[in-house]
């Protein structure tokens, strides 16, 4: 928005009220008064969007998880952006939407300018920003790119067998080993199915913390999955994090 007094605006608007022509959207009613011509800065057309990133993980601010391994929650802001007159967006007036480019995404929300999204898997993300402008601007858009990477996970699965039992259930068996630079003494793994959903989880607190490259056995049972079974590792705690 135009640097404007808020005060003589009021004027303006009362006094164009009073002579019974506002005929115009607040927007509108700027571009009559103030001649139509964004300052510069701004492009005049469309916003301009920036994504800011900065991982918000509580392992890694206490120092337990220097290398970035997920899971990671990171927070995305679009706060430095700035409408089509070079101002700074605001809530109310500007939606933005976000794809986060590991199948999350949030749509177009007014009061989604700082957002926080946490990555299962490690891997190289794009995030995508898109600010639209209100209907009154023709909805115009820009959007914006920031790339991040996740770290390799605590733990590398080896190997994923499936085991049929006489209860019609099946035995699950997970062979990983500890690819961390970190002894671990708690680890967690996931079961994903080809839908995406989680079938089980198995999670173990070991007497004897897992040493780098020390490997570990999991077992547990589930009832089915649909098309292919794959584990991930989840949340693993060395010593230090109690």
């Amino acid at each position: 928005m135009r640097n404007i007094s808020s005060t003589w605006m009021v004027k303006a608007i009362l006094l164009v009220a009073a002579l019974g022509v506002v005929t115009l959207t607040g927007c509108d009613l700027l571009d009559q008064l103030f001649g139509g011509t964004p300052p510069s800065g701004g492009t005049g057309d469309a916003p301009t969007a920036v994504i800011t990133a900065r991982i918000a993980d509580q392992m890694v601010d206490r120092g337990d998880n220097p290398d970035h391994r997920p899971p990671i929650s990171y927070v995305f802001s679009a706060l430095d952006s700035l409408d089509k007159f070079g101002d700074p967006i605001r809530r109310g007036i500007q939606e933005v939407a976000w794809d986060f480019s590991d199948g999350g995404t949030r749509g177009f929300e007014w009061n989604d300018y700082t957002t926080r999204h946490l990555y299962y898997e490690e891997g190289t993300y794009t995030v995508t920003l898109t600010v639209r402008e209100p209907e009154t601007y023709g909805n115009a858009t820009d959007t914006a790119q920031k790339t991040i990477t996740i770290g390799p996970g605590w733990l590398k699965i080896d190997s994923v067998t499936t085991t049929p039992r006489q209860d019609g259930q099946f035995k699950v068996t997970i062979a990983v080993h500890n690819q961390s630079n970190q002894a671990l003494k708690r680890i967690t793994v996931a079961l994903l199915d080809d839908n995406g959903g989680t079938a089980r989880g198995a999670d173990v607190t070991l007497e004897t913390p897992l040493a780098p490259n020390g490997a570990y056995t999991f077992t547990t049972v589930i009832g089915g999955w649909t098309g292919t079974l794959r584990a991930i590792p989840l949340w693993c705690y060395p010593p230090s994090a109690g």
